[in-house]
């Protein structure tokens, strides 16, 4: 989903319900995903072909627990 889309889906949660629903909760989970899909897919454009290494060690960030791992 896109940033904008993300955005849209949830101001019209807040609009329309109570702020402890767990369908904000997730919106912004789902915004911040899409605030951080964009950012890293810039930033891999920007940057020269990574090693198959230096894949495997930044798919271990995003992995559960893989930031401990690091």
């Amino acid at each position: 989903m896109s940033v904008a889309s993300s955005k849209a889906r949830l101001a019209g949660l807040v609009a329309h319900r109570d702020p402890a629903d767990p369908a904000i909760t997730e919106a912004r989970r789902d915004l911040e995903a899409a605030k951080l899909e964009e950012h890293i897919r810039e930033a891999v454009a920007k940057c020269p072909p990574l090693t198959e290494a230096q894949r495997a060690e930044l798919a271990l960030i995003l992995s559960p627990g893989g930031s401990d791992a690091v």
